[in-house]
């Protein structure tokens, strides 16, 4: 019951965060860090044209939760929302023709549990290598945890089939 509880309120929290505060945040390109959110993120993929669509395919965006950090619900669905976001904002452009994919299909998010840090550098180094969009959300610090945490690592959208064979192995959250 309480899974399906906090899976329902990150699903929700991520869309009412993706439409209705797009808008206040702004990503630069490349690796540097945006500062004028609660969070910080980097990418670990160049921007450039897609480079596969693959139409007939279900599409999907996964949020990675770093489960060391051991973050409570609110906070777990604030950083995937803004995972959502950056990567979001770092690749529309683009990766336009993906994006209208992925909105025309309902926009799957997934959130998934990862042990660490290394752990999240390694599946953003594998999507990265397959071509598909990344994004890691460092935290500020004002709350729960340190500065600088690694808290979520958003990967996609991009074909499921592709998805999974980085993230296929891990626990749902």
């Amino acid at each position: 019951m309480i899974d399906s509880v906090l899976k329902f309120a990150s699903g929700f929290i991520v869309g009412f965060v993706l439409k209705d505060l797009s808008k206040r945040l702004k990503v630069k390109g490349g690796s540097k860090r945006r500062k004028n959110a609660e969070s910080k993120g980097k990418s670990s993929l160049p921007q450039k044209k897609a480079t596969y669509i693959a139409p007939r395919e279900e599409y999907k965006m996964v949020l990675c939760v770093n489960e060391v950090l051991k973050m409570g619900k609110g906070k777990i669905g604030a950083q995937c929302a803004h995972a959502a976001l950056g990567v979001t904002q770092q690749y529309r452009s683009s990766l336009e023709a993906s994006f209208k994919h992925w909105e025309r299909h309902g926009q799957a998010k997934i959130a998934l549990k990862i042990q660490d840090d290394d752990e999240m550098e390694e599946l953003a180094a594998t999507a990265a290598s397959l071509d598909l969009p990344t994004y890691i959300v460092c935290d500020a610090g004002r709350t729960q945890i340190p500065a600088g945490s690694q808290t979520v690592l958003a990967i996609g959208p991009g074909p499921k089939s592709v998805i999974d064979r980085v993230t296929g192995h891990l626990k749902l959250l």
